[in-house]
This record gives C-alpha cells, sequence and structure tokens, in this order.
C-alpha cells in the first residue's frame, strides 16, 4: 500500500512542483489532499489521517510550525517535512522545535525532496522516529531533532 501524503502551501506553483516530484514514485506514494492555507491543510489531516505530510513555513490562517504542532498533538506518528524558501539557521531552529521530521529548502527541491523523504521512511521503518540531529552547514535538506 502506498504512503499517503497531504501537500500544503499557499504557492499553486510549488504544489505543482511537488505532484511532479512525487510522479515518479507514484507506485509508492499516493497525493490524498492538497490545501492552500493552514487551517484548510490541519482539516484536510484531520480527514485523511496522511502517513505524511508536506507543508511549506508561511502560509496565511496557520503558519507550518503551528500545523506541525497540532499535528504532532493530534496524530503524532505523522511524519511532517517543512519547506521554506527561509534557509536561515533561526527558521531551522523554529523548525526543529515544532517538531517537524525534516527540513527541506524550496531552493533545491527539486534533488532534496525524494532523498529527504527516502531518509525518513528509512529511518522510520528502522523503528527510529524518524527525528536524527540536524545536519549543518550547507545542507539544502536536513532530518532534525528536538
Amino acid at each position: 500500500m502506498p504512503l499517503t501524503i497531504v501537500v500544503a502551501d499557499d504557492d499553486p506553483q510549488y504544489r505543482e512542483i511537488v505532484r511532479h516530484l512525487l510522479a515518479v514514485a507514484a507506485d509508492t506514494v499516493t497525493i490524498v489532499g492538497e490545501a492552500g492555507d493552514g487551517e484548510a491543510a490541519l482539516a484536510l489531516v484531520r480527514r485523511e489521517r496522511p502517513d505524511i505530510v508536506l507543508t511549506d513555513l508561511v502560509m496565511p490562517l496557520l503558519n507550518g510550525i503551528e500545523l506541525t504542532r497540532r499535528i504532532r498533538q493530534e496524530l503524532p506518528l505523522t511524519k511532517v517535512i517543512l519547506m521554506s524558501s527561509y534557509t536561515e539557521d533561526a527558521y531551522r531552529h523554529m523548525v526543529s522545535d515544532s517538531g517537524a521530521d525534516v527540513f527541506v529548502s524550496k531552493q533545491v527541491i527539486m534533488t532534496s525532496l525524494l532523498p529527504a523523504m527516502r531518509d525518513l521512511v528509512r529511518r522510520w521503518l528502522s523503528g527510529g522516529s524518524g527525528r536524527v540531529p540536524p545536519i549543518t552547514g550547507a545542507s539544502s535538506s536536513a532530518p532534525l531533532s528536538t
């Protein structure tokens, strides 16, 4: 059975990019819904109960940090990958503090999203929480720790 994914981003172009990237893995992942704001994303996550949520950091009505926190409270087994154009350390720390599993920079999403997802799923299936210490430096995607 494929992993189920919800995609949340207020930019329709990025949702299209994510759909395109995930199309190559269509036999292992299924997008069960998309949302353009955080509140719609939370409603979708509550209804669909996906395995993974891919969410933007900055969205209207409910940002990615608060969305992640609520997902952690309500569906602690759901994995969260936060995406952002912001890559400064302060944003990475906010992302990590939110409970997200992975941070992916939108600047390199074309090359980093699928490897980050594979790594997350590999850790998850091996019995780990999926969360490991952050990768520092110029990394484009990084697993996060608490």
